[in-house]
């Protein structure tokens, strides 16, 4: 073959201690290239990169570089395939070339082409010029290596591309290596491809009993090794039986260096065997044999098979549950978002995705029409025996295996996202005490807590938002539902053919609640709950020490203090409030972790240190208010003393008082002073803690300490006001003097008029007067005394009174009498017209006995007037003579009389009105009721006689039905005791 004449450079070093550097030569590719070293002037050594000895050449352009690949066979679109993802059923290459380079055992290392100076070089990069863009091989610097992913770096016009080893050829290397390196590659990566495509084919083909053993064979096998041995050789039958039909495969196992016997593992098949075997089948025979029984006979069943492997693809990324939390949250919401993701995710498997499969499997096989893979068959014999069965049958399959390994994917993150925090808990004992810190949790793994607590105080015991028992429940039908749940989804089927009829429970086969791996997952899903559970029990356990605090009556504490504590315990107490407050601040943490727990203790800390804060502000309060308290009684008694100090005298009694008063004064200031004192050391206390006093208490306070002062001061003034108001009043003395002598005078005449009075007829008018008059006596009498009292104050002789207290002995007889007289009269007129019912009896014999004796009692008292005797018998008569009217009123008021009574007692007594105890007295007295008393004491015995019998009776009846009710009890009772019943 005739190469045409190049231009190459040849790399070479003059000299040991100089660099590399290029001349020019001329030569033909046609014979190997053979330079001496005379024929370049001046060089001393020339660098043999390969060990044969040739010389690396320079070509001066990319297009001579694309023109030796041409000529050898290697196009730019063989290096550029995988360009894009080839289809399922291309004849495209899919591995990368680079996996069969060789280039790390060129001569040269990469070391040394990075130690020379702007290294030149071809590589095979995607261009890009306007519209127009593809792959070229254009000139580029070398600039790095990139030992990690085995790429070059490499430099064009300021744009640089990571290209492999394959696609960059250096300016002064061998072409013919470069094409013999690369042709290696592609022909290896060729006999891969085809290997595994091989043996994709046979592990995917689906021969069903085409390749099955005989009954004979079988038998025989039987009776001499054991039914897993059987099955082990009969797979082995079937898979090397497969192989053999695909001959075409076959024929390139000798250039894949692959010995068949490694497909089929008995001793008896060996290479010759296979030998034999190819001459049995041609090529036509064995590829209408595979057409026959293979399932990828028809490119529609390509696409029907990818299309529902993307479907399955796209589950396999979802999830049954949400497990995505950016923060922790409550046993609620995760029970609540869980089941929303699990009916959205049922929902895309029980619609969507079996829908979606459906139609890209129904769309694809219409494709291949009538004939293995028709969809409108509608016989079950014809449908059982075609490909198109078995191929549902695979679909089916994969989409179980999708189904399983979406529930086993998202089954494995429930557990991790439940377990991994929780592994620290897993060693706590059921006696386990939380005997650490609160601050510090020993058993925070440093992952994502997922449940939200909330740290509560009970009126029993300290408790969580949500009960730590309820958690195993919750995660266990969590778990479980989410796994029976996906054994709903529906077969594609009844959906895939609409002409033949299908069962209504036909669903997909999922992983079951039994298996071992769902049941070892459950179990540590379980046993993590229970033994997270000790330490957040024990941790809450530990703040029952602060439910006392929690609970506290602050009006009652502060109550019991203010009862029992002195002002030098109540500091005390104020400084240990304080203390705890301090101690609850640093022992007491905002939030904890426990396993998957996240514990919100902020509420129940505040709560319990602004518990402390307002026991020692109520404290200060009470403190505060107990010496405002203690300052105003001390103000108020001050301004007591002022104030009957400095109150206006309004009479000389008054004078005197007030400086009785005053001569007291230096010892109650004393005394207040002293209480103050105490006060003050209280203010002290309030003044250590920083507790700022309102202005009125702070005014209060220094107004108390001034006030002794301002009294004294004022006393003098007080003084000299008096002596004024004493001269004053011992003229009005004299004045009054003289008036109460004229005023005992005018009471003396006015009182012998009663003397006179004898007329009956007017006792209400003169009881009233002589009311009056014994009211003035007694005035007048009080007046003389108030009067004698200030004579004694101005030193002056006292009144004579004696005749004004005779005058009041004598007057008390008639007094009496006409009061008596005129009470009586009142009361006699209520007896006799008020009806009789409310007419007491007992109270009216008893008040008539009293008048009767006061009446007797005035006759000596009027021994000298016989005319007033003769006024105090008449009215003892009248009393005598109601007397009589008693027995009337007894009788009357009988409990025993009836309506038909009092009509039998109005007819006798010639009454001829409806009487009854709403009857007046006097309406009988006119009548003359006394004359008829022996028929009314008649009736009555009548009506006692009546009641009596009525009682007799009444009992003779309930005798009666007592026996009768005693006879049916002994009668059921004996029935009972009959055997037969």
């Amino acid at each position: 073959m005739a190469y045409p004449e190049l231009d190459w450079r040849v790399f070479l070093r003059p000299n040991s201690n100089s660099r590399y550097s290029l001349s020019t030569t001329t030569a033909n590719l046609s014979t190997r290239l053979s330079i001496s070293i005379q024929s370049v002037p001046r060089v001393r050594e020339v660098c043999k990169f390969q060990y044969i000895g040739r010389l690396n050449v320079y070509l001066s352009c990319p297009e001579k570089l694309e023109m030796i690949l041409l000529q050898n066979g290697i196009t730019t679109e063989q290096l550029t395939l995988l360009d894009e993802q080839p289809e399922l059923s291309s004849t495209r290459p899919f591995l990368p070339l680079e996996w069969f380079d060789d280039f790390e055992y060129e001569p040269m290392s990469t070391e040394r082409w990075l130690s020379i100076d702007n290294l030149q070089a071809f590589a095979l990069v995607r261009k890009d010029n306007g519209s127009d863009s593809g792959w070229g091989w254009i000139s580029v610097v070398v600039v790095d290596y990139i030992s990690e992913h085995f790429l070059w770096t490499v430099m064009n016009n300021g744009d640089s591309w990571n290209v492999p080893r394959w696609r960059l050829y250096f300016v002064y290397e061998n072409p013919f290596n470069f094409c013999e390196r690369l042709n290696t590659a592609l022909q290896q990566r060729s006999l891969r491809e085809n290997h595994l495509k091989y043996s994709y084919l046979l592990q995917s083909m689906n021969v069903g009993d085409y390749f099955d053993l005989s009954d004979s064979v079988k038998s025989r096998l039987a009776k001499r090794t054991n039914a897993e041995v059987i099955e082990t050789f009969q797979a082995l039958y079937c898979k090397f039986h497969t192989g053999l039909s695909l001959n075409k495969c076959l024929m390139e196992y000798p250039k894949l260096n692959i010995n068949p016997v490694h497909i089929m593992t008995v001793d008896k098949i060996t290479s010759s065997s296979i030998d034999d075997c190819r001459k049995l089948y041609s090529y036509r025979d064995v590829f209408a044999l595979n057409k026959r029984i293979c399932l990828l006979s028809h490119p529609a069943v390509y696409d029907a098979l990818k299309m529902v492997n993307e479907e399955c693809e796209v589950l396999q990324q979802k999830s049954l549950y949400s497990l995505n939390m950016k923060e922790p949250i409550t046993l609620t919401d995760f029970e609540t978002e869980n089941k929303a993701q699990l009916k959205i995710t049922l929902r895309y498997l029980q619609n969507n995705w079996i829908e979606q499969t459906t139609m890209q499997a129904h769309t694809n096989l219409l494709l291949a029409g009538r004939g293995w893979f028709d969809v409108s068959v509608d016989d079950w014999t014809i449908y059982q025996f075609m490909k198109l069965f078995r191929l549902v049958e695979q679909i089916k399959q994969r989409m179980q295996t999708a189904l399983r390994d979406l529930v086993l994917t998202s089954t494995d993150r429930f557990y991790h996202c439940i377990c991994d925090s929780s592994r620290l808990c897993l060693l706590v004992e059921e006696n386990f005490r939380w005997t650490e810190n609160l601050i510090e949790s020993p058993f925070e793994s440093g992952e994502q807590p997922v449940f939200y607590l909330l740290l509560q105080m009970g009126d029993e015991a300290p408790f969580y938002s949500t009960e730590p028992d309820e958690f195993e429940a919750t995660m266990k039908s969590l778990f479980n539902e989410a796994i029976i749940r996906s054994h709903d989804v529906h077969l594609i089927d009844p959906t895939l053919f609409g002409s033949l009829i299908f069962a209504t429970d036909l669903y997909l086969s999922s992983v079951g609640l039994q298996d071992p791996v769902i049941e070892k997952r459950r179990n540590h899903i379980i046993l993590c709950c229970q033994k997270t559970i000790i330490p957040l029990k024990a941790y809450a356990h530990r703040y029952i020490e602060f439910k006392e605090l929690f609970f506290t009556n602050i009006t009652e504490y502060v109550e019991n203090i203010k009862l029992t504590k002195t002002s030098l315990q109540v500091k005390e107490e104020i400084s240990f409030q304080i203390r705890m407050r301090e101690s609850l601040e640093k022992t007491l943490p905002l939030s904890i972790v426990i396993g998957p727990f996240w514990v919100n203790v902020r509420p129940l800390r505040e709560a319990l240190i602004q518990m402390r804060k307002d026991l020692t502000a109520a404290i200060l309060q009470m403190l505060t208010k107990r010496l405002r308290d203690k300052t105003s009684d001390i103000v108020a008694d001050y301004t007591e003393i002022i104030d009957r100090m400095c109150d206006k005298p309004v009479s000389i009694e008054h004078i005197c008082e007030i400086r009785e008063f005053m001569e007291s004064i230096p010892d109650l200031l004393q005394a207040l002073e002293e209480r103050m004192k105490t006060v003050v050391f209280e203010y002290e206390i309030l003044d250590y803690f920083r507790c700022a006093l309102p202005d009125a208490d702070f005014y209060q306070k220094w107004h108390a300490l001034a006030f002794p002062q301002s009294i004294l001061k004022q006393m003098d003034s007080v003084y000299e006001v008096q002596d004024s108001e004493v001269d004053k009043y011992r003229k009005q003395q004299v004045s009054d003097e003289a008036g109460f002598g004229s005023q005992v005078e005018e009471i003396n005449v006015y009182v012998s008029k009663f003397t006179t009075v004898y007329d009956v007829s007017k006792v209400a008018e003169v009881s009233v007067e002589v009311k009056k008059l014994w009211k003035n006596i007694k005035e007048l009498l009080q007046y003389g005394e108030t009067l004698n009292k200030r004579q004694e104050l101005f030193e002056m002789p006292s009144i004579d009174l004696s005749s004004l207290l005779e005058l009041k002995e004598n007057f008390v007889a008639y007094k009496n009498l006409w009061s008596y007289a005129a009470e009586y009269i009142n009361a006699e007129e209520s007896w006799r017209e008020n009806p009789l019912s409310s007419v007491e009896g007992e109270t009216v014999n008893r008040t008539l006995q009293q008048y009767q004796h006061s009446f007797e009692g005035l006759f000596d008292c009027f021994e000298d007037q016989p005319q007033i005797q003769d006024v105090v018998q008449m009215f003892l008569t009248r009393v005598e003579s109601f007397i009589p009217n008693l027995t009337i009123i007894d009788l009357l008021q009988h409990p025993l009389l009836e309506p038909i009574h009092w009509a039998q007692f109005a007819k006798v007594a010639g009454i001829k009105v409806k009487v009854s105890l709403a009857t007046n007295l006097i309406f009988f007295l006119e009548y003359n009721i006394s004359d008829h008393l022996d028929a009314l004491r008649s009736i009555i015995v009548e009506a006692e006689q009546q009641k009596e019998e009525t009682e007799r009776i009444r009992a003779e009846e309930e005798e009666i039905m007592r026996q009768r009710e005693q006879y049916e009890r002994n009668r059921m009772q004996r029935r009972l005791n009959r055997p037969e019943i």
